[in-house]
């Protein structure tokens, strides 16, 4: 039995009573949408939690097992008419969960260390990436692939979603918060997150670029960390305040806080719920701002030239951390409309999850590909040259269901076309 009342255990619980399971949340689950059990449901994710935290139900390995197949993805949140906050209530009583030890020690343990030793460490996660790109360069990599193809199947498919790892120079380099560069509207912050920079450092750059070509400081605080979304999503709550604490250090001050990855966003939105007696958390929360929402809000240069040559067919595909949690809908795809040459193609349910959730593809792997696969059925009849999402776990995931499809197309995120069609119209005007 969960012992109630503690703090944290009655915040979760007064969220349950909200929901009266009317069932307009089934629809919109990509798990039950997949499994149709009742368990899988949202309004049956929140009948457990309030059972459990009741002392109705035991906490155990099989209510673990339903509760971790959620993919947290918010759908649920959009349609639900009583506002019933399904993410904090699962991410919740995941927390309580890994109290009560209820996960196999293996699970646990490499919980601890891959997203508390490595993740939440910047020098050690540097340090790992360092050796990954040894080993790229060496090419053991591509020769391990087979072998690990035959002796470990599971861990094979796995590891194709690690994109080959840019040079280390192409990082984006963090400043001091004193030092500013360029721009007459005022200063910004840029939040770089764990692993987006280390696997994507264009989306880094092109927000710096944006930003400045229209008028803004830009400020990359070298104390910042991880979100602590991966950790809350893990059931990791401690290593997610320890982190929100590093990263209120980092922003002080009043400036706009721009996030380039949706997941992000949506954890640095949600400080003040994470910290409850922090004042400081909400008044980060409250200056968080996604890179596409913030230009079209200020307002932003149109292009003159479009970021390839020729027409590119393009798909936006909202990221669910964008679209359900920060409501952030419109902005990404105005910036699209507004680049010459990007011809937009409208596909059926791009607000639907792509899989990725997180490390739901590594840990639920078989669920995420069969809601990638479904994704994708509605995104190849478009046969896109280039499929557009703000979330550096989209992009990844997008591009293995792009190789699934027998599809070309590139991924990139909205801010990378933007400062793309930026360079193209400087080098056309020899600038």
């Amino acid at each position: 039995m969960i012992p109630l009342p503690t703090v944290e255990a009655q915040r979760i619980y007064d969220k349950t009573l909200a929901c009266v399971h009317c069932g307009l949340c089934l629809p919109a689950c990509p798990a039950y949408e997949n499994a149709p059990r009742e368990s899988l449901a949202p309004r049956g994710q929140v009948f457990i939690a309030r059972a459990l935290l009741e002392g109705r139900l035991e906490a155990g390995p099989g209510l673990a097992e339903d509760l971790y197949e959620c993919l947290a993805c918010r759908g649920c949140e959009t349609v639900c008419p009583a506002g019933v906050q399904v993410g904090a209530i699962v991410e919740g009583v995941r927390g309580i969960l890994d109290e009560e030890r209820v996960e196999p020690w293996r699970t646990r343990l490499l919980k601890r260390v891959l997203l508390g030793g490595i993740v939440a460490r910047p020098r050690v996660l540097r340090l790992a990436m360092q050796l990954l790109r040894l080993v790229e360069r060496l090419g053991l990599r591509r020769l391990a692939r087979p072998l690990l193809g035959r002796a470990a199947p599971g861990l094979a498919v796995r590891e194709r979603l690690l994109p080959e790892l840019p040079p280390r120079d192409t990082l984006p380099a963090t400043t001091p918060a004193t030092q500013r560069t360029g721009g007459e509207r005022g200063a910004v912050a840029l939040f770089l997150g764990c692993v987006a920079p280390h696997l994507r450092p264009e989306t880094a750059r092109s927000a710096v670029e944006a930003l400045s070509r229209n008028g803004w400081e830009v400020v990359i605080p070298e104390e910042q960390g991880c979100c602590g979304a991966l950790h809350l999503h893990a059931g990791l709550p401690d290593i997610a305040r320890r982190l929100a604490r590093q990263n209120l250090r980092a922003f002080q001050g009043e400036a706009p806080v721009i996030t380039t990855a949706a997941g992000c966003g949506a954890a640095l939105h949600e400080y003040g719920e994470l910290l409850p007696d922090e004042g400081a958390a909400g008044d980060l929360a409250g200056r968080i701002r996604d890179v596409s929402s913030f230009l079209v809000a200020n307002g932003f240069e149109t292009p003159t030239v479009g970021p390839t040559p020729g027409r590119t067919r393009t798909v936006y595909d909202a990221p669910c951390h964008l679209f359900h949690a920060q409501r952030v809908k419109e902005e990404p795809v105005e910036i699209l409309r507004r680049l010459p040459g990007v011809e937009l193609v409208a596909v059926r349910d791009p607000e639907r999850c792509c899989g990725s959730a997180g490390i739901y593809n590594v840990t639920r792997h078989e669920t995420s590909m069969a809601v990638l696969d479904r994704k994708m059925a509605h995104i190849a009849p478009a046969a896109p040259d280039l499929i557009a999402t703000g979330n550096i776990g989209c992009q990844l995931q997008l591009a293995e269901g792009a190789r699934r499809a027998g599809l070309r197309a590139e991924v990139a995120h909205p801010v990378e076309l933007l400062a793309a069609a930026y360079r193209r119209a400087d080098d056309a005007s020899g600038s």
